[in-house]
């Protein structure tokens, strides 16, 4: 249970324009504890809000009283029949479910913008379909089971024998009521021809009333009710989905059209010739994508686009496929050339461009400003004469700059557009719009008010609008047949105010540029390696702008709860912070959160402490070997009788003194050794240059200069093996004069000293330019955060006077260049594989996997692979985020086999891992070392 301020406010918020204020947040562990729960709430009138990954867009997962946080504790999932099922808990991350289902040719049938964030207790409960997966494949055509916790406490397991009996006996009053429903509405002949004929396209307005029309046995309406339900009929507690292909063979092309009405015209031609997904655009959209990767041309001011995919199941019949869709292209009025690519990284880009587009327009937005997005469905052969009826509507209401696009094939729009909720009269307008927009939608094209985000708070003043008064009966008939008491998820979907869409609007201070553009998507949350321990990155935006806004509020009871928060934050917001970076790789706007922390960090550093790291940045040898003459020293205590608790005592003394420079050492912590890096005869007697043609230069990053291996692991120095194999692929070795002072700066910039990190870079940079015969030739790392700060800030160094140097780590490098020389090699059976951030970040994880690959039989890249949490020094400083980070992903290892070669491409990421499976990691170099003949 968190109560404090920092916890109910850093989750105040979801993806939606709504912020309220939990009293508390809770985490339940299993299905006993959230049946305590629902006891407690009906004992004591309290109302539960269920959240999982909290990408909702319409304020269905924000509340005023109980947070129900999902996440931490029902993240389990297993693969049935060879991926043709899958089962899993509500928090597991749709993508990290589709990664399990690679291997098999499938998917989930589910595909939001949001699949990487968005978890699948939200992905069932709002019956999200997305790019491809239309109607026949949403969350409520794939559902195959489900256990489901009603409210009054009866569980129900749809997928155990006499299921529907156990129903009746358990839940007599649902049973019977759910059979009396069905019977009623099939003699309303008016009510069940509509219910069937909006079910026919995408529809999330309200409940799944289908499901009433659908199936006849109780049992199988009530877990489809629950699809689409935002919690409020009861708690889904596990679902077990049919998957659905996944065919490898794909090619994509981007249309430009000179007319919107064009681009419109050519959805249903191109839907016929099977194309599996169509996205429109139109110019507002364009201009917006402009923004983050220009285009060769002007975009016109009534232009428009199609993002068009064919996918088979193999390269012949996509060529047949893409061969129809030319031969139908050169009848259509494209404004230039549009060819489709099968290249996988040209492919990916535009998708990313195409996901990230709702984030990317909230970027955009005036600062102070929120993003609106909303979107419907209307009759596909309509969908251009719908389109051009909401941009007059914009413009009328003031709204101009709003954009369109969607999912064309299923008429499926998204609108966006910037709203300042700080006056009324914007409120005001807002409301008109929302209004015109139900009029629009319900009455000239009898579509739907949500097609896929849910009605949340947004539309829920306007559901009675689209079901008319007999339907809207229905669906309260529906929520009181299932929560009488009202205690699930109160004023969503169903909500007498006809003004809730208008309450409890988010404020978005600006608090620093760096973060201004954040929408609190989510997008960055399961890339966070302290999401389950402290804050996430989205957290730590809002806490910040409450901060701003306390601030700005000013008073005695504002100032108090501020540093209160302040207080708090220093832990939960600032030490366990990675600053990894990894937000920002899914943030569609590549907002690094990490920075935003570093620069908060920053601001904090004396005179003194900046010229402290200067001294170290200029004598970084004496530093290093200080940090192995510690090592040293830990070991000898530890040996000693009684030492464990010697150096545990000491090291929390000096931890608390200075807490960001002296680790904590529990006596259970199995520290590494100190380096000795290259081995009997020492630096000296690396430093000859074999006679070769080919040279390279290798520049040992300081933790492998540092930190040596594990007690009792039985592996190569570091720095001689990286020689050993370099002059086996038949190159020769220069190492840069000087080695032992240098640093590639990373240690300095992770601190917030930027001045002392360049200072550092700066040395480094002129040792490596003078060992690469004026860039002649590569450098090349044995860690791959070292090679991406040397191409940050080295490469930065010597672009000032236009030198150009490549900077390699060590993947990158003998995938291609020692690899395409073909050196013999001994394959060991099996590797399993942890990329550091930074490798995923420069784009190297290809690389990796193909020298992985190259090495080892089989390769395992376990599904759940993210920052493993020691990032540089924070394992030795916070030890339980490491712990945190790595636990799903050292669950996914340890049920693997025995045996296995356990790799990364960083000492302390291999430290890390080695802590949470148990067992130890080593370097990509030492797997190569141990294989090459």
């Amino acid at each position: 249970m968190l109560a404090r301020p920092l916890d109910r406010l850093g989750r105040s918020a979801d993806a939606s324009i709504y912020r309220l204020i939990p009293q508390v947040v809770v985490r339940p562990r299993d299905i006993d504890e959230m049946r305590g729960l629902f006891a407690y709430a009906h004992a004591h009138g309290r109302h539960l809000t269920f959240r999982t990954g909290g990408t909702s867009l319409s304020g269905q997962a924000v509340t005023d009283d109980i947070l129900v946080e999902l996440a931490h504790h029902w993240h389990r999932a297993r693969v049935l029949d060879e991926g043709r099922r899958v089962w899993a808990q509500p928090g597991v991350v749709g993508g990290r479910l589709n990664r399990m289902l690679l291997p098999h040719g499938t998917r989930i049938g589910p595909d939001p913008a949001s699949l990487e964030a968005a978890m699948v207790g939200g992905i069932v409960a709002n019956n999200s379909s997305g790019m491809c997966s239309g109607v026949v494949q949403n969350s409520y055509h794939t559902l195959e089971s489900a256990t489901v916790l009603l409210a009054d406490g009866t569980l129900v397991d749809s997928a155990a024998d006499g299921a529907d009996a156990r129903l009746r006996q358990d839940a007599p009053a649902l049973h019977a009521g759910l059979l009396e429903l069905r019977a009623r509405t099939l003699a309303d002949a008016a009510l069940a021809g509509r219910i069937r004929r909006k079910f026919t396209r995408k529809n999330t307005t309200a409940y799944s009333l289908n499901a009433l029309l659908d199936y006849e046995r109780p049992l199988d309406m009530l877990i489809h009710l629950m699809v689409g339900s935002e919690g409020t009929l009861g708690f889904l507690a596990d679902v077990t989905l049919r998957t659905v292909p996944d065919p490898p063979a794909r090619a994509t092309a981007l249309l430009f059209f000179a007319e919107l009405a064009q681009a419109g015209a050519a959805v249903v031609p191109l839907s016929a010739a099977g194309a599996a997904a169509l996205e429109i655009m139109d110019s507002a959209s364009l201009h917006a994508l402009a923004s983050a990767r220009p285009f060769p041309f002007a975009v016109g001011p009534r232009m428009a686009a199609l993002l068009v995919e064919f996918r088979e199941a193999d390269a012949e019949a996509l060529r047949a496929s893409v061969a129809r869709a030319e031969a139908l292209l050169a009848t259509l009025p494209l404004t230039r050339e549009a060819p489709f690519t099968t290249e996988p990284a040209l492919r990916d880009e535009l998708w990313r461009l195409r996901r990230g587009l709702f984030p990317l327009l909230g970027a955009l937005r005036p600062p102070g400003t929120a993003i609106i997005t909303e979107d419907v469905a209307v009759p596909v052969e309509r969908l251009a004469e719908a389109v051009s009826d909401f941009q007059e509507m914009f413009v009328r209401h003031g709204y101009g700059d709003a954009v369109v696009f969607g999912h064309a094939r299923d008429g499926n729009l998204h609108f966006n557009f910037a709203q300042d909720f700080r006056r009324p009269r914007e409120v005001e307008r807002y409301g008109a719009l929302l209004r015109e927009v139900a009029d629009l939608v319900v009455e000239k094209y009898d579509g739907a008010l949500k097609a896929e985000h849910g009605s949340g708070r947004n539309m829920a003043p306007f559901v009675r609008d689209e079901w008319g008064h007999d339907g809207y009966a229905l669906l309260h008939e529906v929520k009181r047949l299932f929560d009488p008491r009202g205690i699930l998820n109160p004023g969503v979907i169903l909500n007498d105010d006809p003004q809730v869409h208008l309450h409890n609007l988010k404020s978005l201070p600006a608090i620093s540029p760096l973060a201004d553009r954040c929408i609190e998507c989510g997008f960055c949350e399961p890339r966070c390696p302290s999401r389950a321990l402290t804050t996430t990155p989205r957290q730590r935006i809002v806490i910040t702008r409450v901060m701003a806004d306390l601030r700005e509020t000013g008073g005695p009871e504002a100032e108090a709860l501020r540093e209160e928060i302040a207080r708090d934050f220093t832990y939960e917001g600032d030490a366990t912070c990675a600053r990894d970076g990894m937000c920002g790789t899914a943030c569609p706007v590549r907002i690094d959160t990490g920075a935003l922390m570093k620069e908060l960090h920053g601001a904090s550093h004396t005179p003194r402490a900046r010229r402290a790291a200067r001294w170290a940045a200029r004598h970084f040898g004496a530093v290093a070997g200080g940090a192995r003459a510690a090592l040293r020293v830990a070991a000898a205590v530890r040996a000693l009788p009684g030492g464990g608790a010697l150096l545990e005592a000491a090291s929390g003394a000096a931890h608390r003194l200075a807490p960001r420079l002296v680790p904590r050492l529990p006596r259970t912590m199995e520290l590494p050794r100190a380096a000795n890096p290259w081995g009997p005869g020492g630096e000296a007697a690396q430093r000859r240059e074999a006679p070769s043609a080919a040279k390279v230069v290798y520049f040992p990053s300081c933790l492998t200069r540092t930190v040596g291996p594990l007690p009792g692991q039985a592996v190569p120095p570091a720095a001689a093996a990286m020689i050993a194999v370099l002059e086996k692929a038949g190159f020769g070795v220069v190492l840069p004069t000087g080695l032992s002072g240098l640093c590639c700066g990373m240690a300095f910039s992770s601190k917030s000293f930027p001045e002392a990190a360049q200072e550092a870079a700066a040395g480094t940079a002129e040792a490596l330019w003078a060992a690469s015969d004026g860039g002649r030739r590569p450098v090349v790392t044995d860690a791959s955060p070292c090679a991406g700060t040397l191409q940050d800030l080295v490469a930065a160094h010597l672009a000032r006077d236009g030198r150009v140097l490549a900077l390699l780590d060590f993947p990158a490098f003998w995938a291609g260049h020692a690899l395409p020389r073909g050196p013999a090699i001994r394959k060991c059976a099996r590797a399993v594989v942890h990329p550091t951030c930074t490798l995923v970040k420069m784009g190297g994880l290809a690389d990796l996997m193909a020298c992985a690959r190259a090495h080892a039989e089989e390769v395992f890249l376990p599904p759940s692979a993210e920052c493993c949490g020691f990032a540089g020094d924070r394992g030795f400083l916070v030890p339980e985020l490491t712990a945190s980070a790595a636990a799903r992903e050292a669950e996914e290892v340890r049920a693997e086999p025995a045996g296995a070669f356990l790799l990364s491409t960083c000492r302390t990421c291999e430290l890390g891992m080695s802590r949470a499976v148990g067992q130890p990691y080593a370097s990509l170099v030492q797997l190569v070392h141990e294989t090459l003949a």
